[in-house]
């Protein structure tokens, strides 16, 4: 477990959202997840090869994955309330290592097929 600072910045269709927040990152063989709360929720951002999943429990309840050439989904609210949209993910290129983790996604959000980005980087408190 390695204690870091997480930023993560997305830009879509005229909005922007810039978050930084202290985090817990956890690496065991191929997967590393990244642990943070947000707003009073959970958030897990969990990163595979060829494949990352962001992760949100509590009041603003949402799981959605990135497989890059791929057609995934966000999935909003849970049992009975649950809702969604489709995501393709155009990129996903993520480095992670002993001091931390930077990824970079480019998908299309919902049936518009908004372009969204999003930088998240976790570095590792010294």
């Amino acid at each position: 477990m390695t204690d870091c600072r997480l930023s993560i910045s997305s830009r879509g269709r005229g909005w922007r959202s810039d978050v930084v927040r202290p985090a817990k990152m956890f690496s065991e063989g191929d997967c590393t997840r990244i642990v943070y709360d947000l707003d009073g929720d959970d958030c897990e951002f969990v990163l595979r090869p060829g494949r990352a999943e962001q992760l949100r429990r509590g009041a603003a309840s949402m799981r959605i994955s990135f497989v890059p050439g791929c057609r995934t989904a966000c999935v909003l609210g849970e049992e009975g309330l649950r809702g969604g949209f489709p995501v393709r993910t155009l990129k996903l290129h993520a480095m992670v290592g002993a001091k931390g983790a930077d990824v970079r996604i480019e998908y299309l959000s919902g049936e518009d097929g908004e372009r969204v980005s999003v930088r998240l980087r976790a570095l590792a408190d010294v």
